[in-house]
């Protein structure tokens, strides 16, 4: 289990607080914390200032909806330094927004690792693992479940 962070009450925009204060953080794992979309949406701006920011694991936060695909997607183009993100165990539907995460995937100069979760559209998926079987890429796996 996780911390119990989560959008409601102190917890998220204490983090908040912290990640300002933390701008060459390197890792973050939030997996199973309850932080959803709400969370998500508070802790981007944060984020996005952690630019040496290599590992960010947001598996099973209870992500839903569609535009935490976007944020996802503005956080992988403002995170350049970025190898590992994990998205699996959160189901933010079956998205228009899908087109934009896997563009922003394959145009990040360092992405290594990606776990997607089981909600991206399998066409999208299929062009990810495509991308990854290319030798000047850096993408080398890209997990779906």
């Amino acid at each position: 289990g996780g911390c119990d962070l989560t959008s409601d009450g102190h917890s998220v925009p204490l983090l908040v607080t912290v990640l300002l204060c933390l701008p060459r953080l390197e890792v973050l794992t939030l997996n199973c914390n309850p932080v959803g979309d709400k969370g998500l949406e508070q802790l981007s701006p944060a984020l996005e200032q952690c630019t040496q920011l290599t590992i960010l694991n947001l598996c099973n936060v209870g992500l839903k909806s569609p535009q935490s695909v976007l944020i996802v997607t503005r956080l992988l183009r403002q995170l350049t330094s970025l190898k590992y993100l994990y998205l699996s165990g959160n189901d933010c539907g079956e998205s228009i927004h899908d087109e934009f995460l896997c563009s922003a995937v394959k145009a990040h100069p360092s992405l290594e690792r990606l776990k997607l979760p089981k909600s991206i559209r399998q066409d999208e998926v299929t062009e990810l693992n495509r991308f990854a079987e290319d030798p000047t890429t850096t993408l080398q796996y890209v997990f779906y479940y």
